[in-house]
């Protein structure tokens, strides 16, 4: 792949899902989400770019997407009113992974999408940056920085005045100093789901 440049990153349209979704699948091998399969990872995004509060960046390389930042402007609607816009598209999606492993899979859906325990506080009038993530092979070349910074003007243009994430506080210390490098700080540890512990992390705008 070419190199990264700032021309290359953009908003997000409806096209570009199946390919965020792919870079998603090789981005995060493991993950929770990642497991449930590509059809619910593009469902997903597909929800986050049709919100009407979403904010959703791509990069490209040689004409491909190679990356993607995806977020809100926070709101009391939260996870459980995007998950429910397309909650057919979702619960259809989630089958094969409910029947490989029905009580996992149920048990962390409702932990994800339905429970509220541990929830940080999100400052009024924030963004919140739900997921970025860039291929493999351009980790560490610039491209990740480029998205945040990216996601950052786009949120402050629909009139964002800090940005906030969540981040694993255990084995994460390349993501930590990623965000902390760009003006991050962590203002709360919490435990999400009542076991795994979590930095709140936020960035002022204005």
């Amino acid at each position: 792949m070419s190199p990264v440049n700032l021309n290359t990153c953009r908003d997000a349209n409806l096209a570009d899902i199946p390919a965020v979704a792919a870079v998603h699948m090789k981005a995060f091998p493991g993950f929770f989400l990642t497991t449930l399969g590509a059809s619910f990872v593009k469902t997903m995004y597909k929800a986050f770019l049709l919100n009407t509060n979403g904010v959703f960046v791509v990069c490209e390389s040689d004409k491909s997407v190679c990356g993607f930042a995806v977020g809100a402007l926070a709101s009391s609607n939260k996870d459980r009113k995007l998950a429910m816009k397309l909650l057919p598209q979702f619960l259809w999606s989630v089958i094969p992974a409910v029947l490989q492993n029905p009580f996992r899979v149920l048990t962390r859906i409702v932990r994800q999408f339905m429970a509220q325990d541990g929830s940080p506080s999100v400052p009024k009038g924030a963004a919140v940056l739900r997921s970025i993530g860039v291929l493999p092979e351009l980790k560490g070349g610039g491209a990740a920085s480029l998205l945040l910074q990216e996601f950052e003007q786009r949120a402050l243009q629909m009139g964002a005045t800090s940005l906030a994430l969540t981040t694993d506080v255990l084995d994460n210390e390349r993501a930590i100093q990623f965000y902390s490098k760009h003006g991050y700080q962590i203002v709360q540890e919490f435990k999400q789901d009542k076991h795994r512990a979590m930095f709140l992390m936020l960035k002022e705008l204005r």
